[in-house]
């Protein structure tokens, strides 16, 4: 498919009430494999952002309608360009120190599988996706340049790390350092309601991937332990804290028996 022959989205994001003060924003003509979370919550004083999807189409315009003019604390719970590919349209940038050269200069992802290597084959094959002629099934814009188009990074304006606390005014998240995924992935715990943002350090309805596999199982063990009421993870659906301990559960049986 060439560009041509792609049309011109409406709009880039769609997003839905995910309750409890959150909506979710979720880029409407990616192709599958890279369809990733972002998390708006909206705070008395402040709001918070976790992930910024792929950097395709522009999110801010997308979410400064629902901060209405409050400052916006934007979170990247680790370096992976799919969760990190929008963080330089915001002013506030921060993510852990540990994926912080991977947030300002990603991985370089193309739009186009004539241009892709052999990291993004050897990305769909573990997944089980096959890959697309082109990452869009839309164009965000009618100048797009779909041949030219890669993976923006973002200059961090400050550091996360375990302890932190991002304080909304009338909500407050802690950051927990939850590596295995990545060295520097990042969980946001909020004990008062117990809503935990897990990034990609555990999601369900799809296959698990670290680079650290010993960190990775010691993150679950503590995700585990969390008295979690709602789960928001980087890709798929919201759940339940019984759903992330039960999967948690089978995840580390299986390891137990590899």
């Amino acid at each position: 498919m060439t560009a041509v022959e792609l049309p011109v989205a409406d709009r880039w994001f769609r997003q839905s009430d995910a309750g409890g003060g959150v909506t979710l924003l979720v880029e409407e003509h990616i192709d599958m494999l890279l369809e990733s979370n972002v998390w708006h919550v909206r705070g008395r004083d402040r709001d918070l952002l976790v992930d910024t999807a792929n950097g395709v189409g522009a999110l801010r315009p997308a979410v400064d309608p629902l901060v209405s003019g409050r400052p916006l604390v934007a979170v990247a719970t680790h370096g992976h360009f799919d969760h990190s590919g929008g963080l330089h349209e915001f002013d506030d940038r921060r993510c852990h120190p540990d994926d912080e050269a991977d947030v300002r200069e990603p991985y370089r992802l193309r739009a186009r599988r004539d241009d892709f290597d052999d990291e993004v084959a050897s990305m769909y094959a573990y997944y089980g996706y096959p890959m697309p002629d082109v990452i869009v099934r839309a164009l965000p814009a009618a100048d797009f340049d779909l041949a030219g188009w890669m993976t923006p990074g973002a200059e961090p304006t400050s550091l996360l790390v375990e302890g932190d606390v991002i304080d909304l005014g009338d909500r407050a998240f802690a950051v927990l350092h939850t590596p295995g995924h990545t060295a520097g992935s990042i969980s946001l715990w909020e004990a008062s309601t117990g809503t935990l943002f897990t990034g990609d350090a555990f999601y369900v309805d799809d296959k698990l991937s670290w680079d650290d596999r010993e960190a990775f199982l010691v993150s679950l063990e503590r995700l585990r332990g969390l008295p979690a009421e709602v789960v928001h993870a980087g890709h798929g659906r919201t759940f339940g804290g019984d759903e992330l301990r039960s999967g948690i559960d089978a995840e580390l049986r299986g390891a137990a028996q590899a």
